[in-house]
């Protein structure tokens, strides 16, 4: 009867934990499927509401302040950055790093895949290299993240960044930069636009709503 019960609660024990086991597992496969499903989007929208603009004394625009907005393809907000630069005119960048598509094979999840990532917001007064970051190096870019993202998603977007900023070393790891892109315009207090990238590398802003 010893032996029995033992063997019985051992069994027992074993079953429970190939549960748990095989929850994790696909626990993990449905992260990393989820993952793949936003790195496949094929652009990223923005939306940039103009809040404010300081004047001088002769009525001249000195900054001007705006929210960028990240978007998703159903208007919901998935990232938000407020910006004041100096001047009127605003210029928004971005690159597209795509990997060789020969190293899909070697099963990286980024492999064969183009990345639109939002670098940066500066102005007609402010250089690029000083412009305020959208996409921050190192992180899990907002229009790429989910709701949560897994310790293997973000060591994923640790390593891109440390491959995406010296070339060589993006070379050996199959990965290039397509194309970077910039556009601007003037805006005013009150202005909404909408940006447009696609990850084939085209880019527009457009007024929205009655803006000039």
């Amino acid at each position: 009867g010893g032996w029995w019960y033992n063997t019985y609660t051992q069994a027992v024990r074993l079953r429970r934990d190939l549960a748990l086991l095989q929850a994790e597992m696909e626990a993990r496969l449905a992260e990393k499927q989820a993952m793949i499903d936003r790195l496949s989007r094929d652009h990223r929208r923005a939306i940039i509401e103009v809040r404010d603009q300081r004047l001088d004394e002769k009525g001249a625009i000195v900054e001007t302040t705006i929210d960028f907005i990240e978007i998703d393809d159903h208007g919901r907000e998935q990232g938000r950055v407020t910006a004041t630069v100096p001047g009127d005119t605003i210029y928004v960048d971005a690159w597209v790093a795509k990997f060789e598509r020969r190293l899909v094979a070697e099963g990286h999840p980024l492999m064969g895949r183009t990345l639109v990532l939002l670098r940066r917001i500066y102005s007609s007064r402010l250089a690029p290299d000083a412009g305020i970051p959208i996409d921050t190096p190192g992180a899990v870019p907002a229009g790429y993240a989910g709701p949560e993202s897994a310790p293997f998603e973000k060591r994923l977007w640790e390593s891109f960044w440390t491959i995406a900023s010296d070339p060589a070393l993006a070379r050996s790891f199959g990965v290039r930069v397509a194309q970077g892109e910039a556009v601007y315009r003037p805006v005013r207090a009150g202005d909404r636009l909408e940006l447009l990238v696609e990850a084939s590398g085209g880019m527009s802003l457009v007024a929205k709503d009655g803006s000039k």
